[in-house]
């Protein structure tokens, strides 16, 4: 007896050492960096499971050397660096943790002729402090200049949050995920608010990379907008909405600038609208450079329809209110109609200049800043998501 009562003590003591058992919580199997010997540059998107890559036109897609995959922690990938991969059609990749999670990787090259917009679906952000608001996601933050190659491999788009963030938090930003447009509505869209920041900061997103303030202490902007194309869409689509407020904010300096010769008067307390554009722009003279818009005064650059070097362009202008999400289509007109023979390539420095922003006159410095949201201080308000090419 006393034996049978040592044992079952024993035993209830080695019950209650054994801590309950827990499931492990099942972990995203998420790529975070995706390369491959010979790209020009790659993304990666997490929320659509997809990895694209531009390759050289020297490369053959039906075998393409991994040079670098990262996981999130605890995954595993059943391919690995080195390994040699088809590419020549998309390609299933499964990342697992505790489930597994089914990926796309594919390959284009320059020329192809329909090569989709990276980065159209605004699901990439990253947060440097917490004042800045980047639209790619974090990674080396030391490349500074176009030669530098590093920005172009993640970096597609830009804003004008690096000028901003001197004085006040960014005003382009994301939305948190769930607020994407009815074509992607688990996902996240660019939120774009005019605001007034010492002068007015527009909200804006654009196909290209903020170049910097300039040194005279003004507080003004230069951006390099366009990467190089070669492909020839016919349309940009996408969603919208958009919140105008009345003009509030006119500067005496830039109203001579101004193609509409308004006065200031006439200006203040007409009503904002948005601007999307897009265009394939080649410098005439063959330079292989982006447009640079500097706003400052005295080498103010606009970009429009009838600027020298302009193929094709679309504008879609609107100060209506937009609560819901709208879906538009712009058709781009080809100014060269040259270029619209399948067989006659665009020059070889085209570049796809493409943006969207909350003011449209905000390189004037012309928008409405305030008045909106429920404390009556938002200024106007865009919301864009899901911009693809069509090439049908």
């Amino acid at each position: 007896m006393g034996r049978f009562l040592i044992l079952m003590v024993a035993a209830v003591f080695a019950v209650s050492c054994i801590e309950p058992l827990e499931l492990a919580p099942d972990i995203v199997g998420e790529i975070t960096a995706f390369e491959v010997e010979g790209q020009i540059r790659s993304s990666v998107n997490a929320a659509t499971r997809t990895v694209s890559i531009e390759v050289g036109d020297g490369i053959d897609l039906t075998a393409v050397r991994v040079s670098r995959i990262e996981l999130v922690e605890t995954a595993s990938c059943d391919i690995a660096v080195d390994d040699i991969l088809d590419l020549s059609s998309p390609m299933m990749v499964t990342v697992t943790t505790v489930a597994r999670y089914e990926w796309t990787v594919s390959a284009t090259r320059p020329y192809d002729a329909e090569r989709a917009l990276p980065g159209g679906d605004f699901e990439q952000w990253s947060q440097v402090g917490t004042r800045l608001w980047n639209p790619w996601p974090r990674g080396p933050e030391t490349a500074s200049k176009p030669e530098d190659g590093e920005w172009e491999i993640t970096r597609w788009w830009d804003t004008g949050n690096k000028g901003v963030t001197i004085l006040a938090p960014s005003n382009s930003i994301p939305t948190e995920p769930g607020e994407g447009c009815p074509a992607n509505p688990g996902g996240r869209a660019a939120r774009l608010e005019s605001r007034w920041v010492t002068k007015v900061a527009g909200g804006n997103i654009y196909f290209g990379r903020f170049g910097g303030l300039t040194t005279d202490g003004t507080l003004n902007a230069t951006c390099d907008i366009g990467h190089g194309w070669h492909a020839k869409p016919k349309a940009l689509k996408g969603w919208y909405r958009y919140f105008p407020q009345p003009v509030d904010r006119v500067s005496d300096e830039y109203l001579d600038l101004h193609p509409y010769r308004l006065s200031k008067q006439q200006w203040l307390g007409s009503m904002d609208s948005l601007h999307i554009n897009i265009a394939l722009w080649a410098s005439p003279d063959g330079a292989d450079i982006p447009f640079t818009v500097n706003t400052s005064p005295k080498s103010f650059v606009d970009f429009r329809r009838d600027t020298p070097g302009v193929i094709a362009y679309a504008s879609l202008v609107s100060g209506r209110e937009q609560a819901e999400w709208l879906e538009f289509n712009l058709e781009l007109e080809y100014l060269k109609p040259e270029y619209l023979d399948e067989d006659k390539p665009l020059p070889a420095n085209t570049r796809l200049f493409l943006q969207a922003t909350s003011s449209k006159n905000c390189n004037y410095f012309i928008a409405g800043t305030s008045g909106g949201g429920d404390d009556g201080q938002t200024g106007s308000l865009m919301y864009v998501d899901e911009f693809q090419l069509v090439y049908d």
